[in-house]
This record gives structure tokens, C-alpha cells and sequence, in this order.
């Protein structure tokens, strides 16, 4: 099952700002050190398709980013089972915050069900 998303204009102090709200990595729910670099992991990787809009946006350290490269993020989290509850509670964290005028936990959760086909967010 496919759910639609919406597309959203991304620029560069949004992206700056969306990144302020992540005080944890989405992947390994660490928190960010001074010296780690957040970056903009794309569920979707842009080299399957993915687009740059904050509905397919999470918050990563940047080795963490660069370790999943473009691999399926259901086969990340085989291999990192502990990634899917991080990134449940990273975006029930943020459950309802407004960016850009989207409700951006809602979009992501669409994203992550086409991505994974499954609901990680059923209980």
C-alpha cells in the first residue's frame, strides 16, 4: 500500500532549523556530541528516488549517514534492529511540530510505511 506524500520547497536556513530540532541521533538515539555532525539522512536515498523535502528527512550523525549509504532502510534495520525504536521515539518526540506549515511526524510516518512496508508505529 502506497500512501501519497506532499511536496514541500526545502532551502537552506529551513534546513538549518530543522536540524535544531534533533538533540539525538534518529538511528542510534545518541545524543549529539559538539564534535558530531548532524546531517540530513534521506529515508528514501536520493539515489533510489528519494526527494529533498522534509517528509523523507530524519536527523543522523553523519557517520551513521554515510555507513547506511543507499541501502533499503528495511535492510538497515535488520542489521541495526535497535535504528526502529530510535526512530520511533525520535519522531513521537516531535509528535505534532509544524515545519514549514506541515505537520512533519505525520509526513514522515508515510514515508517510513512505503519505505519499510510495514507500520513500525502499530503496536
Amino acid at each position: 500500500m502506497k500512501v501519497s506524500n506532499v511536496v514541500y520547497k526545502i532551502n537552506f536556513s529551513s534546513r538549518k532549523t530543522f536540524k535544531k530540532l534533533f538533540s539525538t541521533c534518529a538511528y542510534s538515539g545518541e545524543n549529539f556530541a559538539q564534535r558530531d555532525t548532524k546531517t540530513i539522512e534521506h529515508v528514501v536515498p536520493q539515489s533510489r528516488g528519494g526527494k529533498n523535502e522534509y517528509s523523507n528527512y530524519l536527523i543522523v550523525k553523519r557517520s551513521i549517514n554515510q555507513d547506511r549509504s543507499d541501502i533499503p532502510l528495511g535492510e538497515y534495520i535488520k542489521l541495526h534492529p535497535e535504528a526502529k525504536d530510535n526512530i520511533i521515539q525520535t519522531v513521537n518526540s516531535l509528535e505534532g511540530q509544524i515545519i514549514e506549515g506541515i505537520n512533519w511526524s505525520k509526513e514522515i510516518k508515510k514515508t517510513l510505511l512505503n519505505e519499510i512496508g510495514y507500520d513500525i508505529f502499530e503496536k
